[in-house]
């Protein structure tokens, strides 16, 4: 498969692929785990790496985006990589600017307001096009791996986004994105339609750019559509009991998480008793061990660590029990 100019790659044969049995549904010899934003502000090397130029910057840049992706498994055990970049690279591919402002965030300086606005976009069938720095970053990663890992790609969703590029920027309620879906239900079809356009061929150029991998994250209150919507893995956040998740969606889906990411400020100890319960609680099969959110910048490696190494061996405990 071609898309892009970015055809199927030689890469170097995947040495250690528990992550994608686990996700698959094959059994493995223990619990594979990552970590949402392992490549973060948390690392002092990501901070130096990050110092030297704007975050959009680096986003551009192949080069420092797989520095940056491969550090915490210099660190760490994990089972998987994941491409640094961000969900917002697609609305500025549309044509809106984006900054990330220190301490605050993403901001649009110009967010779409009215439904001409929508005219500002750009062509959604160009975006991947003008994406292809991330899908160099992909194959670049894949590459310098040697077959490490496997190494994930994503995508925010089309609502994530169309809130982003309405409201100008993160927002708790969601309420200038959700007066459009009331007042302007015909712009908000048209704009999460560009969206969508604009996210087939970007998802599909990843994986021929060399992801591994792609899964719905935060989708706890559509759980049985997820599971019969084609997913491997759905991933689920601290708030979903993972007996109730699985009652939900049977034994033909993986879930993944989902530790509270405020858990590993406990001493080291609590967080290996903390995985424990975890497990337990996911079983030993169909199950990607991982946080229920991104890592916070003021936590302590050490701490992620330890998360790492106790589910690495409480879950080889288990399955010889």
């Amino acid at each position: 498969m071609e898309a892009n100019g970015f055809g199927p790659q030689p890469f170097p044969e995947l040495k250690n692929d528990t992550f994608l049995r686990a996700a698959w549904g094959e059994d493995t010899d223990y619990t594979p785990v990552w970590c949402m934003r392992q490549a973060g502000r948390y690392l002092p090397e990501f901070r130096e790496t990050r110092a030297a130029q704007d975050f959009f910057s680096t986003c551009r840049s192949p080069e420092a985006c797989c520095e940056l992706t491969l550090q915490p498994l210099r660190r760490f055990p994990l089972d998987a990589a994941i491409i640094f970049s961000d969900i917002l690279v697609v609305p500025q591919a549309l044509g809106m600017e984006v900054t990330m402002v220190p301490g605050k965030g993403p901001s649009f300086p110009e967010p779409l307001r009215e439904e001409r606005d929508l005219e500002r976009l750009r062509d959604p069938a160009i975006v991947a096009s003008q994406l292809a720095y991330v899908f160099q970053a992909i194959t670049l990663t894949r590459q310098r791996l040697a077959g490490r890992v496997p190494l994930i790609g994503f995508a925010g969703a089309p609502w994530t986004l169309m809130t982003y590029m309405v409201e100008g920027g993160s927002s708790s309620t969601m309420a200038h994105a959700k007066r459009w879906l009331y007042q302007r239900p015909k712009a908000s079809h048209q704009l999460l339609r560009i969206l969508t356009d604009a996210l087939v061929p970007y998802l599909v150029g990843q994986v021929a750019a060399g992801a591994q991998i792609i899964f719905a994250k935060d989708g706890h209150f559509a759980l049985e559509e997820l599971a019969q919507a084609g997913y491997e893995v759905v991933g689920l956040d601290w708030t979903v009991a993972p007996e109730k998740a699985r009652e939900r969606v049977g034994k033909t889906v993986t879930l993944q998480g989902n530790l509270d990411p405020c858990a590993l400020y406990a001493p080291k100890e609590e967080i290996r008793w903390l995985v424990q319960q975890m497990l337990d609680d996911f079983g030993p099969q169909r199950y990607i061990a991982n946080l229920g959110h991104g890592l916070y910048p003021d936590m302590d490696p050490e701490h992620v660590g330890a998360f790492v190494d106790a589910v690495h061996t409480y879950s080889r405990m288990l399955r010889k029990n």
